[in-house]
């Protein structure tokens, strides 16, 4: 006869060591972390790429007032376009990392592959740009569709994070507000297409929209920052050596 051990059935299994149908590796329980391993190189990863992000925005701005003061985009969009295909391909490496303990749901590691899939497509269509081997409207749907879908991603990132009370609330709250700010300011200038160009309508569309979203875009190198210092942090467990 089989001894039974306390309250426990001989059968009964911890949740974390339930296999998981998906990699075949054992789940994470809920209780488990779902923020990001800290790694000082992860994080040195993140701070490169919030810098370089910042650059490319940096350069976009400087495109654009070029333009309205009759300058040409020459040469700040070429280096904008340039910065923003190396970001692209340095986020497609970091986000199965950043993902991995929070995708725990058929649909959430789909979104993590087609983030990762989009961004490089990005990265692919900018660098296109910059040799003048696809034309710039294209390569903008390109980017504007990338934008949406990292968006997301960003947005239900941290609020997985949010439940990990090792994860900084700096981090994932910062992450939100640049995630909902940004895709609510492409509501609205998408929106702005409805009416009549020049009508008082769709300016009260599409300037919160431009500001809103534009500065949400600017800003959010500022989380790969955030995250960065954070990774590069010891864990309490690797402190004590």
């Amino acid at each position: 006869m089989t001894k039974l051990t306390g309250n426990r059935h001989p059968f009964h299994k911890s949740p974390r060591n339930v296999p998981d149908l998906h990699t075949g590796a054992a789940s994470l329980s809920p209780a488990a972390g779902t923020g990001p391993p800290r790694s000082p190189g992860w994080g040195r990863w993140l701070t490169g790429l919030g810098v370089l992000t910042f650059a490319s925005g940096g350069f976009l701005v400087a495109m654009y007032a070029s333009l309205a003061a009759g300058g040409s985009a020459d040469p700040w969009g070429p280096i904008n376009d340039a910065l923003g295909a190396v970001g692209n391909v340095l986020l497609a490496a970091a986000i199965p990392m950043l993902s991995r303990r929070a995708a725990r749901r058929r649909w959430e590691r789909l979104l993590v592959y087609g983030t990762t899939v989009v961004s490089l497509v990005a990265a692919v269509s900018g660098a296109l740009l910059v040799v003048g081997a696809l034309a710039f409207e294209p390569s903008t749907a390109f980017t504007v569709a990338a934008i949406v879908v990292q968006a997301g991603w960003l947005w239900w990132l941290n609020r997985r994070y949010a439940t990990d009370p090792a994860v900084p609330r700096s981090v994932h709250r910062f992450g939100r507000i640049v995630a909902v700010t940004l895709l609510a300011g492409m509501v609205l200038v998408g929106a702005s297409f409805a009416f009549p160009w020049g009508s008082p309508v769709a300016y009260a569309l599409l300037i919160p929209g431009v500001v809103g979203g534009g500065i949400a875009w600017l800003g959010w190198p500022a989380w790969y920052l955030l995250l960065g210092r954070y990774l590069s942090t010891a864990a309490p467990a690797d402190a004590r050596g």
